[in-house]
């Protein structure tokens, strides 16, 4: 197998390099600033890349693949719009990354600090700090 072309499997290396040990809100942090990386790459590229292959498909001369000129147009459009439908969910991609870390906060952080909260006042009934 040739090793310069990137595998499936090594195409996130960002994402996979993230160890979720120790404290799990930092991590979550690391995973989501990575996913927001790879995310607005993604997003440019699909962008590029739309423009360019319609302008390379709907100015292309001759008979391509037996099609005429309107019908080469229209599978040009046909195929910037389904990257353009990529690039959105990439973008949707960013900024749910953006609430992955927050959203992970607000539903086991809090309900960490109200367990600890009630652990402390059965264990120490008196109101006295530990």
């Amino acid at each position: 197998m040739n090793d310069n072309r990137p595998s499936r499997d090594r195409r996130l290396d960002e994402l996979a390099k993230i160890e979720f040990t120790g404290s799990l809100g930092e991590a979550f942090g690391q995973y989501a600033a990575a996913l927001r990386a790879v995310s607005n790459r993604w997003n440019t590229e699909l962008e590029l890349a739309s423009t360019d292959v319609r302008a390379a498909l709907g100015s292309m001369r001759g008979r391509w693949l037996g099609l005429d000129a309107a019908a080469r147009r229209m599978k040009a459009r046909r195929v910037a719009r389904r990257l353009k439908r990529a690039q959105t969910l990439a973008a949707s991609l960013t900024s749910q990354a953006e609430r992955f870390p927050r959203e992970y906060a607000r539903q086991f952080l809090s309900t960490l600090d109200a367990a600890k909260d009630q652990a402390r006042r059965i264990n120490n009934p008196e109101g006295g700090q530990s």
